[in-house]
């Protein structure tokens, strides 16, 4: 009996787990561009000719992954006209605290200067 009140928690746990580590995007056939704390800067802030949308996000946020997918159709309808980009808010901190960003999903547009 106490095995198996601690073998639920613990299942609880691998499946959990298993869901977070599910990437939101695949960002090599997305049309949403991976911004990164290394690229973030080089890649939107010095493009002072295009419109971003940029998505604040988690890959472990239910809101994010609602989303996700039409967030990825306005990048696909409006592709050469609007740039799309993704932030992971767990693994750019700096980034995410740079833009002010307090929850998931977020979303920002930078216009050109």
């Amino acid at each position: 009996k106490d095995f198996m009140r601690l073998r639920s928690p613990l299942l609880l746990l691998a499946c959990a787990a298993g869901v977070a580590a599910q990437p939101l995007y695949d960002f090599s056939s997305s049309p949403v561009q991976q911004l990164t704390d290394a690229t973030f800067e080089s890649d939107m802030v010095k493009d002072t000719t295009s419109v971003w949308v940029v998505e604040y996000y988690a890959d472990w946020c239910g809101h994010c992954k609602a989303f996700a997918k039409d967030f990825e159709r306005a990048a696909s309808n409006l592709q050469g006209i609007v740039k799309f980009g993704a932030v992971n808010a767990d693994s750019a901190k700096a980034t995410m605290m740079a833009a002010g960003v307090q929850g998931y999903p977020t979303v920002k547009v930078y216009l050109p200067e």
